[in-house]
């Protein structure tokens, strides 16, 4: 029996937050009226032509009415900005940014990021939730929700997003972490702490909370090979027997 087997860890839970569910029109099963001449678009000539704006302006909106996110069909429309500059609204460079935000910890964000029109990069709100994001990345939990989140808070899904990825990364980052220091990563009071460690399955000792053990959060020991020649040994013993 090989004893270099890899630990199992419990995955199956019901988490405390949701985060929004990740889509792609073309592989969607049910597909909506706006998807379907998505789909016609994308299976034509792509989405290079100026008219093809309003279609991706107008799923963009179903977006942020509901729980879910299309990376590519955003990025598509970011593209189309880029390439169409009169075209460009500011409104939804924010909305994508956002959406980018409540995707974390994938790549969407930073793509997005790097594509907005030159025109819009100035905007109040697009540079707010550009620091959103830079924030969330670099782990300065605090910092963020010292922020004034009155135009998130407008997206619907915003914060429990965000908070189902601090939490992610928490519990990829810690084993144990006191309930102060949780409560101010996650901005959350005391009862709600309590859901959380009961939704995440940890365990509340006094003052900290044991995090279920995952392959991120417990240390690894490390295998150190080193390749020695036979010549080299022979040399090491010669050297020792004078």
């Amino acid at each position: 029996m090989s004893t270099n087997q890899s630990k199992k860890y419990p995955t199956s839970r019901m988490p405390a937050f949701q985060q929004q569910t990740i889509v792609d029109f073309v592989t969607v099963e049910d597909v909506s009226a706006i998807q379907q001449q998505l789909l016609e678009v994308h299976n034509g000539r792509g989405f290079y032509e100026e008219i093809h704006v309003k279609i991706l302006e107008t799923y963009l909106t179903e977006q942020m009415q509901n729980s879910f996110v299309d990376i590519d069909a955003n990025l598509a429309l970011l593209k189309l900005y880029q390439l169409y500059p009169s075209t460009s609204n500011v409104e939804n460079v924010a909305n994508i940014l956002m959406k980018g935000v409540m995707t974390l910890p994938s790549t969407f964000f930073t793509g997005a990021s790097t594509m907005i029109p030159e025109s819009t990069s100035e905007d109040v709100n697009v540079k707010a939730a550009l620091e959103t994001g830079f924030l969330l990345q670099s782990c300065l939990f605090e910092d963020f929700w010292k922020m004034d989140l009155t135009v998130a808070n407008k997206v619907q899904g915003f914060v429990e997003s965000v908070r189902a990825y601090i939490l992610t990364a928490i519990s990829r980052s810690h084993s144990v972490i006191s309930i102060d220091v949780l409560k101010a990563k996650l901005n959350v009071s005391d009862e709600e702490v309590a859901e959380i460690v009961a939704a995440e399955k940890w365990t509340l000792s006094g003052n900290l909370i044991q995090i279920t053990p995952n392959e991120d959060n417990q240390m690894q020991a490390k295998k150190v090979q080193e390749n020695i020649e036979f010549e080299d040994v022979l040399k090491v013993i010669h050297t020792l027997s004078r």
